[in-house]
């Protein structure tokens, strides 16, 4: 069962670059779940994954360096955040690859941590952008 989820004005920081980043992250994670519905090889869906993962780690750095350019208060915290996030996702990655957990499990750990991450965190720090323009 595939998981389709479409981007919502709610994930919306208010800050475009970030906001299209987020966009093109949840256009991922859906060929993600769209892959798995459709039958696609194990191989094939790693391989989405990785490509997932590898975008999430340069958005996250493309954050902190907004973070790090604007003297961001809680960068540190926030950075931990997206570090504990890509150590989970690469647990999650290893668990599919060795039959641990399914594509599912994983698509619902993605889409649960970009959307508490996105509408609670991310949006501390767009206020803080915004009250403090480059």
């Amino acid at each position: 069962m595939a998981i389709d989820f479409q981007w919502d004005k709610k994930f919306a920081i208010g800050q475009v670059r970030i906001d299209y980043e987020h966009q093109m992250f949840l256009e991922l994670m859906r060929n993600v779940s769209l892959a798995a519905e459709q039958g696609e090889t194990k191989e094939w869906c790693v391989r989405l994954l990785r490509e997932v993962r590898k975008y999430a780690e340069f958005h996250f750095y493309s954050e902190e360096n907004a973070m790090l350019k604007m003297g961001y208060p809680e960068y540190l915290s926030h950075q931990q955040q997206h570090s504990e996030f890509l150590s989970g996702l690469d647990e999650r990655i290893e668990a599919y690859i060795t039959d641990k957990i399914d594509i599912e499990a994983v698509v619902v750990f993605l889409l649960d941590g970009f959307a508490l991450h996105s509408t609670h965190s991310d949006k501390k720090l767009a206020k803080f952008l915004t009250k403090n323009p480059a």
